[in-house]
């Protein structure tokens, strides 16, 4: 009986279904059809158990592939970096706002969202149903939900290899440290923008 393999997922294309994975010295192709079964999405990072086998040119490829694990992890440097990420907005809610116990309440309610929606488009990704529209992802991020989008991706391992989704998600969570900020400098930040915003358009308005 063949041995079982284990290799690291090093590139993947998930649009053409393929890619290569790296086991020891060797540099394995792994074809999304040659999985046993898939409960989650195939990422850079993953860790596969295979058999080595040919495909139809006879060049040495990946078959019965299989998740060594399903689950993502939350490390300490990640826990470091959210709890960084919420500092300025927290000190920012709280010279802006005294009903703690709303915004509190407000907090808490879209974060829990934001995962559970997470969660369930994690579950229709691995059944192959349909799938929540990324905007609306990005539309409760932007709502307040940015931090438990930042936790579901790590402990579930959803939307973190895709570079557009990555970029519009820290562009959400630049604009909240930006905004938190400018809070705290009692907006500085946007009455400089706003006034050279100004010169600029005076500026060519009057040429002479």
């Amino acid at each position: 009986m063949a041995k079982k393999l284990i290799g690291k997922i090093v590139e993947w294309d998930d649009g053409r279904g393929f890619g290569f994975m790296k086991s020891g010295s060797a540099r394995v192709f792994l074809h999304r059809r040659d999985f046993t079964e898939r409960r989650k999405d195939i990422e850079l990072g993953d860790r596969i158990t295979f058999l080595m086998g040919v495909d139809a040119q006879g060049r040495p490829c990946a078959k019965w592939a299989a998740h060594v694990s399903h689950g993502g992890s939350l490390n300490e440097l990640h826990i470091l970096l959210l709890v960084g990420l919420v500092i300025l907005p927290g000190i920012a809610l709280s010279r802006i706002t005294g009903q703690w116990m709303y915004a509190g309440g407000y907090l808490v309610g879209i974060n829990l969202l934001t995962f559970l929606f997470y969660l369930h488009d994690k579950r229709k990704a691995r059944n192959k149903g349909w799938r929540i529209p990324e905007i609306r992802l990005h539309l409760l991020e932007l709502l307040g939900g940015w931090p438990a989008a930042f936790f579901s991706q790590r402990i579930l391992r959803h939307k973190t290899s895709k570079l557009s989704y990555q970029i519009i998600f820290w562009l959400i969570v630049s604009l909240y440290q930006y905004a938190a900020f400018d809070v705290i400098n009692d907006g500085a930040w946007t009455r400089r923008i706003r006034d050279d915003i100004s010169r600029a358009l005076h500026s060519d308005e009057n040429p002479g």
